[in-house]
């Protein structure tokens, strides 16, 4: 059996650091991702992955990352369940091995600059992708 997941996407937020009663540091974070097809109307839709980032790769992930950085993670797609108010909630998230920022300290302070909080730049464009 084969468990494996490779994302290119923009963090929807800046990761918040946890620590866990037991002292394990963690974030979740969220990655747009575009489709890559577009719908008949021309508009591109993204799919929003909820990530889990462990240990000191989710310390160096909240140190250099923020809200919309360009990175590329693998890892595994995991699904849990857990009770609340009588309901069983299930839970898909890909739990992160590793990462990479794809763009430089200098790229992202331009983005950060020109973008103003603009959401759009969030969405990643056909020609971003590296490959």
């Amino acid at each position: 059996m084969y468990n494996k997941v490779i994302i290119i996407g923009r963090l929807t937020a800046a990761p918040e650091l946890v620590k866990t009663a037991t002292n394990k540091s963690v974030t979740h974070v969220t990655l747009a991702v575009n489709r890559r097809f577009k719908k008949q109307n021309g508009e591109r839709e993204a799919d929003f992955i909820s990530t889990v980032v462990w240990g000191r790769l989710a310390e160096t992930l909240v140190s250099y990352a923020g809200k919309g950085s360009l990175i590329s993670l693998d890892g595994e797609l995991r699904t849990r369940k857990y009770e609340k108010d009588d309901r069983t909630n299930y839970v898909t998230e890909v739990l992160c091995h590793s990462f990479q920022l794809l763009e430089s300290r200098a790229q992202r302070a331009v983005r950060e600059n020109n973008s103003a909080n603009d959401l759009t730049d969030l969405v990643l464009a056909e020609e971003e992708l590296p490959f």
